[in-house]
């Protein structure tokens, strides 16, 4: 343990961080060198091309034997992967095992490669700027993982982007629900040094986008409709080309969440706990609800009870009232509130199930659960 944080002291240090050390760092191997920062700068960077750099990691200037495991970036347009490398220029993996054999055999070399793709970073100029990251490195004699120790790394680059998107450089629907086909837009032009940029075609890689070009006074717009399918997140990628020789093309992300058309949050579900001798006060429901909606616009926005039924089959709405008061500033959302109104023995669980049209639905249940509590 004095090796692993003599050694992450050093490490600190290489990073500008002055931190004192509890005990004295142990002597370096023979000939060995202080720990060095694995640092570069690739400059500026065109955006959509990509850059490559490789640092040798000489594990001889660590003070004590560390195996290499794997390799953390803070940049999302960075990875990297670390090799061992023999005379002969032939590659084996690091494969993260902790173990000896992925220490450098005779002749090989530790080497990691970092990768810069700025086409994964938004259609933006990026100023210089500094992203960091580090190797982890472990003890070979250590199974717990507490003598983990850092090899930091630090990077430098920048974007040059030759267009500008406006106001959006990345596009989000947000929820959508399944009846609904929102648009959003954004305005695409080339920066100042490239005033006559022309675009198209557009594609996607997703087929419940549908973008469309459009010619505008201020530039091209760009207009993408999307068409919900199942429920769940999902993420996709507008290509659009221009008239640039580098046959650059412009990546606009896009990302959105399909939602069903009749919701209840933050869950489908009313839990509570009261006497079951009595029915409950109007004071005593204030926090017995669960916001509802329906966000077909082609239905009426009221929901009603279809029935309200227990576990084991019973039906249940003798002893509960259901009130739904629509939110004044959210005309297709209610407030729906479930009292008690007595006459049960004992705890439930159910169902409250809500219909848009009678026993032709669509339905949206709720879940009921009711825990016996003593009166006061």
């Amino acid at each position: 343990m004095r090796t692993a944080t003599a050694l992450a002291t050093l490490l600190l240090v290489a990073c500008g961080e002055q931190q004192p050390s509890p005990t004295p760092p142990p002597q370096p191997r023979p000939g060995a060198t202080p720990v060095l920062l694995a640092e570069h700068d690739f400059g500026i960077i065109p955006h959509g091309e990509t850059r490559q750099h490789e640092f040798e990691l000489d594990l001889a200037r660590l003070p004590a034997t560390y195996v290499p495991l794997r390799v953390h970036l803070d940049c999302t347009c960075g990875t990297a992967e670390l090799r061992l490398r023999s005379a002969e220029g032939v590659d084996r993996p690091v494969t993260g095992t902790g173990l000896t054999d992925e220490l450098p055999h005779a002749g090989e070399r530790l080497v990691l490669r970092v990768i810069i793709d700025t086409a994964n970073k938004e259609a933006i100029d990026l100023a210089a700027t500094e992203s960091k990251g580090y190797v982890l490195l472990q003890s070979p004699e250590d199974d717990t993982g507490r003598e983990r120790v850092q090899w930091p790394i630090r990077l430098r680059f920048g974007i040059d982007s030759p267009v500008l998107l406006r106001p959006f450089a990345s596009l989000d629907f947000g929820r959508v629900a399944q009846s609904q086909t929102p648009e959003v837009l954004t305005l695409l032009t080339g920066d100042a040094a490239h005033p006559g940029l022309t675009f198209g075609p557009v594609a996607c890689d997703d087929a419940a986008l549908l973008p469309t070009l459009e010619a505008s006074p201020d530039g091209t717009r760009v207009r993408v409709r999307c068409r919900p399918g199942a429920e769940g997140s999902y993420r996709a990628t507008l290509t659009i080309g221009t008239d640039l020789p580098s046959g650059y093309r412009v990546r606009l992300p896009v990302t959105w969440k399909v939602v069903p058309d009749l919701e209840a949050a933050p869950m489908a579900k009313v839990s509570f706990r009261t006497a079951l001798g009595r029915a409950q006060t109007a004071a005593e429901i204030q926090g017995q609800f669960v916001l509802i909606s329906d966000h077909d616009q082609r239905r009426r926005p009221e929901f009603a009870v279809h029935r309200i039924v227990g576990d084991d089959g019973r039906d249940l709405a003798p002893h509960f009232e259901v009130t739904m008061v629509q939110l004044p500033d959210q005309p297709r959302q209610h407030r729906l509130f479930v009292r008690y109104l007595g006459g049960l023995a004992d705890g439930v669980r159910g169902v409250i199930e809500l219909t848009k049209d009678g026993a032709n639905g669509p339905f949206l249940p709720i879940d009921l659960v009711v825990f016996p509590a003593k009166d006061a």
